[in-house]
């Protein structure tokens, strides 16, 4: 029996720290995670991605982690769920982070809140 290929990914979730999870390599998973449709964003590395859902006020939806320009400065804040994932230049799709990754995604969302 062949194994489910996974992905290795760090999710946070508004007000509770990040965690790391091992995924089926589903985009379905993805959007099941962030529930709904999911939006790609690149503030940390061109070889990452953070998606998140789009912003619709509802409870789910609440504020969760800053997105922070190049100056450190504040550029946006992540609504809802969000999950940190693999996505490699010449990749069609999605993949898992690096251990390297993993530990830059953690330090940076592991905690709740808008700092």
């Amino acid at each position: 029996m062949e194994q489910q290929k996974k992905w290795k990914v760090v999710a946070a979730r508004p007000g509770q720290n990040a965690v790391v999870l091992n995924i089926p390599a589903d985009v379905c998973v993805l959007h099941r995670l962030i529930k709904g449709k999911i939006i790609i964003t690149r503030p940390v590395t061109d070889d990452t991605a953070v998606l998140c859902g789009r912003y619709d006020g509802s409870d789910d939806m609440r504020p969760n982690r800053a997105w922070y320009g190049e100056d450190c400065s504040i550029r946006d804040v992540y609504h809802g769920t969000i999950v940190c994932i693999g996505q490699r230049n010449g990749d069609s799709g999605f993949s898992s982070l690096t251990d390297a990754e993993t530990a830059l995604y953690l330090m940076l969302y592991g905690k709740p809140g808008i700092h």
